[in-house]
């Protein structure tokens, strides 16, 4: 071992660098799957009813009970003339100032119920 000491150490070294690309691999073939699942659809029924309740269990933490503003979230409960079913539909998917964006958390069809109730309140 006195003439050759780096030798373990670079056969620990390469073993480690072998077991992280193997384990990459595995990870990405795992998203890879995870990816192609499908989400099942979600039972809207009404859409402003269903949407009502995600701005009830989601909305009012920033946008206040009435979802009539705070000092960090824009008033959302009369949207009719200032913002577009896409609009509406673009900020709470993609996020806009302050807000997160929730695409990665409700189904294209739950955004929309949402946006039909935000527009819904307007009338």
């Amino acid at each position: 071992m006195k003439g050759r000491p780096l030798i373990p150490f670079a056969f620990i070294a390469l073993l480690g660098i072998v077991l992280i690309v193997a384990m990459s691999a595995i990870g990405v073939d795992q998203r890879a799957s995870m990816d192609e699942e499908e989400e099942e659809p979600v039972d809207i029924g009404d859409p402003v009813e269903y949407g009502q309740g995600i701005v009830e269990s989601s909305c009012i933490t920033c946008h206040a009970n009435d979802l009539g503003g705070t000092a960090s979230a824009p008033a959302i409960n009369n949207l009719e003339g200032q913002l577009s079913h896409d609009e509406i539909v673009d900020i709470v998917t993609n996020g806009q100032g302050n807000m997160p964006a929730f695409g990665g958390q409700l189904q294209p069809e739950e955004i929309d119920a949402v946006a039909e109730y935000l527009l819904s309140m307007s009338e």
